[in-house]
């Protein structure tokens, strides 16, 4: 019986283990959304791809030149719980545009570090780690590649007269999906103070563009300003008032009550438009 026991209560022990270990992989790789495409070659898993220009359910091999374009990456459909074919679609492949996934990478420029933003390099369809001249990123690294240990192999980048440049490697790391507008973008560092873009990081909860930040000090200055002003109008105008005709202080008081929560609101009503132009 005690060993029968303590047999059932390792069982126990490693049961919830694994319940409570499986759901963290589980987020930290999969999930998103995942969809079926058309192809007109096959793509080996791992490929940034962009949706074809004829038609909204096929998909072709990003590039540089397109990098607004970037929609998902190809996924093994053997580490998809349901992948559902579609007889229809020719070449099918499956493409995730969120979640965590194994994307083709090079150490065009640089070795990239767990939390660098990446974007497509010069060689269609791979990603390297950005910098501060391109617009569009495809996610972050969620693991470290520096050309060193497994690799995919190594291939050469050529100029216009196909003459080599440079030799780079290639390999495959998890990055976590999400395109967007390139947090280091130079011309968002160059035309935003650090401490106003900070601000509307902060409130955002996300990287803000300029426009909006200045659009939403100049909302705050005119709410200020107007609120200000309404408050020295009423308070002068309320003095003069009871100067002239002490008797009416009641009715002066009151309308002076009016015009400070008519000042508050045209405040709040400011500042709630600021935070729905960042937020937004």
């Amino acid at each position: 019986m005690k060993v029968a026991r303590i047999i059932l209560s390792l069982a126990i022990l490693v049961g919830v283990t694994a319940s409570a270990v499986s759901p963290a992989f589980a987020d930290s790789y999969g999930g998103g959304s995942v969809q079926g495409y058309s192809t007109d070659s096959p793509l080996d898993n791992g490929t940034v791809v962009q949706l074809s220009a004829d038609k909204s359910t096929d998909v072709k091999i990003a590039t540089q030149a397109n990098l607004a374009n970037m929609f998902g990456v190809t996924v093994d459909r053997n580490q998809l719980l349901v992948a559902a074919s579609n007889d229809t679609l020719k070449n099918e492949v499956f493409v995730a545009n969120s979640g965590t996934y194994d994307v083709l990478v090079s150490n065009q420029a640089g070795s990239i570090a767990v939390g660098d933003y990446l974007t497509l390099s010069s060689i269609n369809g791979v990603l390297m780690k950005a910098g501060t001249d391109e617009k569009t990123v495809f996610g972050r690294a969620t693991k470290v590649f520096d050309g060193k240990g497994v690799t995919l192999g190594t291939t050469a980048l050529k100029d216009v007269n196909g003459a080599t440049t440079k030799t780079v490697t290639l390999g495959s790391i998890p990055v976590a999906i999400n395109i967007e507008h390139n947090p280091n973008d130079k011309t968002t560092k160059v035309n935003v103070p650090d401490f106003l873009e900070r601000i509307g990081v902060a409130i955002a909860e996300k990287t803000v563009s300029p426009i909006r930040i200045y659009l939403s000090l100049g909302i705050t200055g005119i709410s200020i300003l107007a609120a200000i002003a309404m408050l020295y109008s009423g308070i002068r105008n309320g003095l003069i008032s009871i100067g002239r005709n002490p008797m009416s202080k009641k009715s002066i008081f009151r309308a002076l009550a009016q015009v400070i929560i008519t000042a508050l609101l045209i405040l709040i009503i400011g500042l709630f438009a600021v935070y729905l132009l960042l937020k937004l």
